[in-house]
């Protein structure tokens, strides 16, 4: 095996390990700046595991894939966070309904939950068994990231990290999607964003925050 292989091979088994750390980062990250790079960190380690994926396959459309990912996730949609951050002016901590101590073990307690849901399945597809798990780590982190933080950024963000656990199970269990199918999804993913940040003008514009926990009150 050349050694452009081995070094494939190597990043591909060992980016669930790093995309774990991610996780890690994520929920003891107490303010928002530091999440954005976290999350840029994440994609770019997605990035790193197609482009491996892309070598040993030898297919140009994933190859095509890691590129567009890199632009969108790990270059443009952190940019369009900072953007926003800069013009909405508003406090920069994450408003976390849990300390940092209760966040990291309810992540962790959620990648044991991952490897003990995926194990049996993992085997019976002859797939890798880590890197399953790591997906279904990065979704319920997404979920919990968008239920307890207050900020309509953080919550933004959260949707983004459980789009990524989506796309690496989708990688992982049948080793790459149509390159079309992708592209519709990376457009739906900048749709959204795009939409998110107008709604997250309008809360501040309208409460002159964007604590959304705040807008419970509202209800009559």
């Amino acid at each position: 095996m050349e050694f452009a292989d081995v070094a494939a091979v190597k990043v591909v088994s060992t980016s669930a390990v790093f995309l774990m750390m991610t996780i890690v980062l994520l929920a003891v990250s107490r303010r928002i700046s530091t999440s954005i790079l976290v999350f840029g960190l994440q994609s770019a380690i997605i990035t790193a595991q197609v482009a491996g994926t892309a070598y040993l396959e030898r297919s140009a459309e994933a190859w095509v894939v890691a590129g567009l990912i890199f632009v969108v996730k790990v270059l443009g949609i952190p940019y369009a966070f900072f953007w926003l951050v800069a013009k909405l002016k508003s406090r920069r901590d994450v408003q976390a309904a849990t300390t940092p101590a209760q966040s990291v073990f309810i992540v962790v307690v959620m990648i044991f939950v991952s490897y003990a849901a995926v194990r049996s399945y993992a085997f019976g597809i002859r797939v890798p068994e880590d890197a399953l798990a790591a997906s279904v780590a990065l979704i319920l982190t997404g979920a919990f990231l968008m239920v307890s933080r207050g900020k309509a950024l953080m919550q933004m963000l959260g949707l983004l990290v459980l789009e990524n656990g989506i796309f690496l199970a989708a990688l992982t269990t049948t080793f790459g999607m149509p390159l079309i199918i992708e592209m519709g999804i990376l457009f739906d993913v900048l749709i959204g964003l795009l939409l998110m940040g107008i709604f997250a003008f309008r809360i501040r514009d309208t409460f002159e925050h964007l604590d959304v926990s705040r807008l419970r009150r509202l209800r009559g």
